[in-house]
């Protein structure tokens, strides 16, 4: 029993990460919101398929939009920070991003 119970604990562990990625995104005009599509991380591109989860944050005076995806085998938590314009990679899990 704690052979599967070690399993099942290791098959959602969540990674941090914290590296910057190239981000493709598409802008909705009639809904106003912008959508991640496609990352490439360490040379290899993941085609995103959801977004689970969007959320601002607030840092001082740095305004930060988080977006919470999966490409349907792995889920990433992205960081986009709205003064510099660059994506990082915070997280990834194995998980579901529901």
């Amino acid at each position: 029993m704690l052979f599967v119970i070690y399993n099942l604990w290791f098959l959602f562990m969540n990674e941090m990460i914290y590296e910057k990625v190239s981000v493709i995104t598409a802008y909705d005009k009639n809904k106003g919101t912008v959508f991640p599509k496609k990352i490439r991380w360490q040379g290899r591109d993941y085609i995103i398929t959801k977004l689970a989860y969007y959320h601002r944050i607030r840092q001082g005076q740095a305004l930060y939009h988080i977006f919470h995806v999966t490409d349907g085998n792995i889920d990433f938590r992205l960081k986009l920070d709205s003064y510099t314009l660059h994506w990082v990679l915070e997280e990834v899990s194995d998980g579901s991003a529901d």
